[in-house]
């Protein structure tokens, strides 16, 4: 079963193609290569990095 970051709800209800990467299900893409490509040189993009950070939670209340 793969790895979800928090915001791997939006990306399947926005039509993302989902791939699994290092055990992690992520986004590879939504539309086509090329309306992706004009989308981010006349607008914005964004890249999901949830899957790079770890918390570690420690000391005595920990599982509280």
């Amino acid at each position: 079963m793969a790895l979800e970051t928090a915001l791997h709800s939006w990306h399947s209800s926005n039509g993302a193609r989902m791939v699994d990467f290092g055990g992690w299900d992520m986004p590879v893409q939504y539309t086509t290569i090329v309306d992706e490509h004009t989308a981010v040189r006349n607008d914005s993009g964004i890249f999901d990095i949830g899957h790079m950070g770890r918390l570690k939670i420690h000391g005595p209340d920990a599982t509280s």
